[in-house]
């Protein structure tokens, strides 16, 4: 491995955080930040918090598309009104990330199960190939935890959303779980029984979708780029390898 890269990766497994008490939310505040390049005022572009720092304003932003929204970490120069977009480092070369909003997240979870004196979140998709190989690889080795399940739907797995409907028609958080398993690890297609039309994007009933709305800003917050993504109780990543080593402790 490269050894610049090799340190990059290193430095980044520590990160500075940032006091969320500093950060800016007020509306008339952003907008004036918003004023100081042109690059802010592009209309997919969403400032949705900074933390202002003598010299520079870090900021959150959020981009806006219609496949999903991404979030953003960029600096402005107080001085030069300069952007600066991507990774950023303090002097002792930690990372610096924008604080999650974590009851976003708390408020995206599908359904949780576990009673654990560990939390993680586990974002995953019930038609991705690689959640089910992984919901079979963890199946009875994460008594130490509290799970928290975020039902994420791929946009390429046309069947995931119909899935995921019947796994959230759930009563409660015990049959959630129990209609999970019955997909993931039993290969379970009782959620057929929802699609009206196989050739039309499938809708979701009205409480689902709004829990959907939840899962897409918890998802959002993550920086989630695939499934299965697992995360700790700071919502910093979690390698499957970790997990299951720590699960057999």
């Amino acid at each position: 491995m490269n050894r610049i890269l090799l340190r990059v990766i290193i430095a980044m497994t520590t990160v500075t955080a940032l006091n969320a008490t500093d950060i800016i939310i007020d509306k008339v505040k952003l907008k004036e930040i918003k004023t100081k390049n042109k690059v802010l005022q592009d209309p997919v572009l969403h400032l949705a918090g900074a933390i202002e720092k003598p010299d520079s304003y870090i900021l959150k932003i959020e981009a806006r598309s219609p496949q999903g929204s991404q979030l953003i970490t960029a600096i402005l120069d107080k001085k030069t009104s300069e952007l600066y977009i991507g990774s950023a480092y303090d002097k002792e070369g930690n990372a610096i990330f924008f604080p999650k909003d974590a009851k976003a997240i708390k408020e995206g979870v599908s359904f949780s199960y576990g009673k654990g004196s560990k939390e993680i979140y586990v974002v995953t998709d019930p038609e991705c190939p690689y959640c089910t190989r992984f919901e079979k690889a963890v199946a009875g080795k994460l008594d130490d935890y509290r799970v928290h399940v975020i039902l994420f739907p791929l946009s390429f797995h046309k069947k995931s959303p119909a899935m995921i409907e019947w796994i959230m028609q759930g009563k409660d958080d015990v049959q959630k779980k129990e209609r999970f398993e019955e997909v993931m690890l039993k290969g379970s297609t009782q959620y057929q029984v929802l699609i009206k039309d196989a050739k039309k994007p499938f809708v979701y009933s009205e409480a689902v979708a709004q829990a959907m709305k939840k899962t897409d800003k918890a998802a959002m917050e993550l920086n989630v780029r695939g499934t299965p993504a697992i995360y700790d109780s700071n919502f910093m990543p979690v390698s499957q390898d970790q997990l299951l080593k720590s699960g057999k402790k």
